[in-house]
C-alpha cells in the first residue's frame, strides 16, 4: 500500500516538474515577440510523435494527456468526497487528506491542460500567420493562404465530437481501474499480508472468529468494486451503454446478487484475490484507443481554427 501511494505521489510529482514548466516555457517563448525564440517554440511543439501509423504533434499528445488526467482527477475528487461525508467512517482523517490530494491534483492537472491548450494555439497562430514577431524596417510582411470551407469546417467539427463520444467507452474503463487502484488494490494487499494464510479455503457461510472478520473485509472491498464500477458508468454515458451490452454477452449481472454469489461459489481468500481483477490486454488496448481517439477529436477541432484562420488571412489579402 505504501510502495503504490509512492508510486502515485512521484507520478505527480513528476507531472508537476516536467509538464507545467514546459508548457509554461513554450507559451512565454510564443508570447515574446522574437523572431528566435518563437522559431524555437514552434519547430518543439511541431515534434511528431507516432502511434502506429498515426502522426500527431507533441501539443496535441500534451494537451491530451492533461485533459485526460483533468477528467479522471475530477472523478476521483468528487468520489472522495462523497466517501469523505460519512461522518460516522472511522477512516474520515484518511478520507480527508485523499480529498486534499485529490483536489490538488485536479488544479495541478487543469493548470497543466490550460498551458499545453494555449501554447498549442499560439503555434496554430504562429503557423498561420497570425502571429508573428513585429516586421523589420523596410520589409512588410507577406500573408497568404487559401479560403477555408465553411463545409470543411463543418466535418473537423462532426468527426471531432464523434472521436470524443468513441474515447467515451475505454475512458470509463480506465476510470474504473483508476478507482480499483486508489480504493481496492491497497486495502486488498494488507489483507493478503495480514490475514490472508489463516484463512485458506474457508467460506463466509462457515467462517468463525478471525476468519468472519476477515470475510467481512473482504465483502466490504466486493462492495466497494461494485461502487467503484457504477461510479465509472455513471460518469460516462456510451461507456456505461457499452460496459452493460458487454455484461449482457457474457451472461453476467453486476450487483449485489453476483457478490452472493461470488461468496456462496468461492472462498473468501479466492474473492479477494480476484476483487481488482482485470484484463491487462484489454485495460492497455483501451489506452491506445482513449489516446487515438482524443488526439483524433483534438487535431480535428484544430483545424476548425486552422480553416477560419486561413480564410481571415485570405479576405484581409
Amino acid at each position: 500500500e505504501k510502495l503504490q501511494a509512492l508510486r502515485s505521489a512521484m507520478a505527480w510529482v513528476l507531472f508537476a516538474w516536467t509538464v507545467l514548466p514546459c508548457g509554461a516555457g513554450l507559451v512565454l517563448l510564443l508570447s515574446s515577440g522574437r523572431r528566435a525564440p518563437m522559431w524555437a517554440a514552434g519547430q518543439v511543439l511541431s515534434t511528431p510523435v507516432m502511434m502506429g501509423r498515426f502522426q500527431f504533434s507533441i501539443a496535441s499528445v500534451m494537451t491530451g494527456l492533461c485533459l485526460v488526467m483533468t477528467t479522471l482527477s475530477y472523478s476521483s475528487l468528487q468520489r472522495s468526497e462523497l466517501r469523505a461525508a460519512v461522518s460516522a467512517n472511522p477512516d474520515h482523517d484518511q478520507l480527508m487528506r485523499d480529498v486534499f490530494c485529490q483536489g490538488r491534483n485536479l488544479y495541478v492537472s487543469l493548470l497543466g491542460l490550460s498551458l499545453w491548450a494555449v501554447a498549442w494555439r499560439l503555434k496554430a497562430l504562429y503557423d498561420t500567420k497570425r502571429l508573428t514577431p513585429p516586421p523589420q524596417s523596410g520589409t512588410v510582411g507577406a500573408r497568404g493562404g487559401s479560403g477555408g470551407s465553411g463545409h470543411t469546417r463543418w466535418l473537423c467539427i462532426v468527426l471531432g465530437c464523434l472521436c470524443v463520444l468513441v474515447a467515451d467507452i475505454p475512458v470509463c474503463r480506465i476510470n474504473y481501474n483508476l478507482q480499483l487502484a486508489m480504493y481496492v488494490t491497497p486495502k486488498k494487499m494488507t489483507l493478503m499480508a495480514t490475514s490472508a494464510t489463516r484463512c485458506e479455503g474457508i467460506t463466509r457461510s462457515i467462517a468463525q472468529g478471525e476468519c468472519a472478520q476477515f470475510c467481512t473485509e473482504v465483502l466490504g472491498l466486493a462492495e466497494e468494486r461494485d461502487a467503484a464500477l457504477r461510479w465509472a458508468r455513471d460518469w460516462h454515458l456510451l461507456g456505461r451503454v457499452a460496459a452493460e451490452i458487454f455484461d449482457r454477452s457474457r451472461g453476467v449481472q453486476q450487483g449485489v446478487e453476483r457478490i452472493d454469489e461470488l461468496f456462496a461459489k468461492r472462498s473468501c481468500l479466492e474473492v479477494l484475490r480476484s476483487v481488482d481483477k482485470s484484463n491487462m490486454l484489454v485495460n492497455w488496448a483501451c489506452k491506445g484507443v482513449a489516446a487515438v481517439s482524443l488526439l483524433g477529436a483534438f487535431t480535428a477541432f484544430a483545424n476548425v481554427y486552422v480553416e477560419a484562420d486561413q480564410e481571415g488571412n485570405a479576405k484581409r489579402d
